[in-house]
C-alpha cells in the first residue's frame, strides 16, 4: 500500500510542537515561505499552540521540504528542498530579545548553524542568553549534506556547545561532537567546552547521561514495536527539556524522554506523532502493554 501525507517537520518544529503538547508554553524561531506551505505550517503550528511571533514570511526564499520513504520499521530515504529555504534565512533582527531573555531554555538545532544568516543569529541568541545566565540547549542534529565541510561544521559545533548548558546528540553525533567513537571520551571533550551536561540518544538501546559532577546514568531502551522512527530523536530531545524546566534530576529526565521517543516510534508522523504527559507517564507505569490497546 502507498500513501502520500503531508506533516510539518524538522527538528526545531517537532520539538516545538512536542512542547507544547507537553503542556510547555514554547515559540518557534524560524521562517516559512510566502506559498501554500508555509500558510500550512503556520496554521498547524498555532493550533497546537506554538507562539509564532518569531517565525517570519521571508519575500524571497521558498518554504523547505523534505520528502520521506519511510519503509517500517527503520528504513527511510529522505529527499531534501532547501537550496535555498526560508528557514536558514533568519537574522538577528528576527529576534526578539526580551522574548529571548525571557524564556526558561533557548533550544537549537544544530542544523541551524549551518549557513548564514541563520548561524550568525542562532549563535547571537545564545551569547545573549549566555551572557545573561540563561540556559541553553543544543541538539546537535548533525546533517552532512547541509555544511561544507566536516570541519567547518565541527568549528561551528564547538563555538555553539561553549554557550550551552546541555547538549544532546545521537551516537553518531556525540562522536561528531565529540571527536571520539568512545561516548565517554566524546562527552569529556564536551564538558571541556562548558556543558553540564551531555546527553546520548541510543535508540533502540535506550540513553546514557553524563554530567560534570561525575553521574553516568545509563536508561534502557523500551521494548516497543516500531512503526516509523522519524521524529523519535526530537521527540526525546523535547521530553528531556520538559524534564530540565520540571526540574527533575538527570535519571528521570532520560526515562520520560526515552519513553516519549518510544511512543513515536509506534507511529507513522513527525510532529502529529508527539505525545502528551499522559500517554508518557502511562507508558512508564504499565509498560509496553499500555500500547496494544492502540
Amino acid at each position: 500500500m502507498q500513501t502520500f501525507r503531508k506533516y510539518l517537520g524538522g527538528a526545531a518544529g517537532n520539538m516545538a510542537v512536542a512542547l507544547a503538547r507537553l503542556g510547555a508554553r514554547v515559540g518557534l524561531i524560524s521562517r516559512v515561505g510566502d506559498d501554500a506551505h508555509g500558510r500550512f505550517l503556520l496554521r498547524y503550528l498555532q493550533q497546537e499552540g506554538v507562539d509564532t511571533t518569531m517565525v517570519r514570511t521571508d519575500p524571497q526564499y521558498p518554504t523547505g521540504l523534505a520528502f520521506a520513504e519511510i519503509h517500517p520499521p527503520d528504513r527511510y530515504r529522505v529527499l531534501f528542498y532547501r537550496k535555498p529555504c526560508a528557514d536558514i534565512q533568519v537574522e538577528v533582527t528576527d529576534l526578539d530579545e526580551d522574548l529571548l531573555r525571557g524564556a526558561e531554555l533557548l533550544v537549537v538545532a544544530g542544523t541551524a548553524l549551518s549557513q548564514p544568516p541563520s548561524r550568525e543569529a542562532t549563535l547571537w541568541a545564545l551569547a545573549r542568553r549566555w551572557d545573561a545566565g540563561g540556559r541553553n540547549v543544543l541538539d546537535v542534529d548533525w546533517r552532512p549534506q547541509f555544511w561544507r565541510s566536516e570541519e567547518e561544521g565541527r568549528r561551528l559545533c564547538d563555538m555553539a556547545m561553549g554557550l550551552c548548558d546541555v547538549v544532546i546528540a545521537n551516537e553518531p553525533e556525540l562522536a561528531f561532537a565529540g571527536g571520539s567513537d568512545e561516548p565517554a571520551t566524546a562527552a569529556a571533550r564536551i564538558h571541556s567546552l562548558g556543558p553540564a551536561q551531555v546527553i546520548a540518544k541510543r535508540g533502540a538501546a535506550g540513553a546514557i547521561g553524563y554530567s560534570t559532577a561525575g553521574e553516568r546514568v545509563v536508561v534502557p531502551g523500551m521494548p516497543v514495536t516500531a512503526l516509523n522512527t522519524l521524529g523519535c530523536g526530537d521527540a526525546f530531545s523535547a521530553a528531556y527539556c520538559w524534564g530540565l524546566l520540571q526540574g527533575w534530576d538527570l535519571s528521570r529526565c532520560l526515562r520520560f524522554a526515552n519513553a516519549s521517543g518510544a511512543l513515536v516510534a509506534t507511529r507513522h508522523a513527525c510532529s502529529a506523532a508527539m505525545p502528551d504527559q499522559n500517554e508518557i507517564e502511562t507508558l512508564l507505569a504499565v509498560g509496553p502493554r499500555a500500547l496494544q490497546k492502540e
